[in-house]
C-alpha cells in the first residue's frame, strides 16, 4: 500500500490561498505591534545579533 503524503502547511508564495480580511479595528490594534516587532528586527540586524547564542568553533 502507497502511503501518500500530503503538505498540510500551504505555501507562503501560493497564489491561490484564501486570504483572511481584518477590520480596521484589528489592523490598528496590530500595526503597533507589527511596527515594534519590525523595529527590534532592525536593531538586531544592526548591532550584527545572531539567531546563536554561542559561537560555535
Amino acid at each position: 500500500m502507497t502511503r501518500r503524503s500530503e503538505n498540510l502547511q500551504p505555501s507562503l508564495f501560493e497564489e491561490d490561498t484564501p486570504r483572511i480580511d481584518l477590520a480596521a479595528e484589528q489592523k490598528a490594534n496590530l500595526a503597533p505591534l507589527v511596527e515594534a516587532l519590525l523595529r527590534e528586527i532592525a536593531t538586531a540586524l544592526a548591532k550584527g545579533e545572531s539567531s546563536h547564542d554561542q559561537d560555535h568553533d
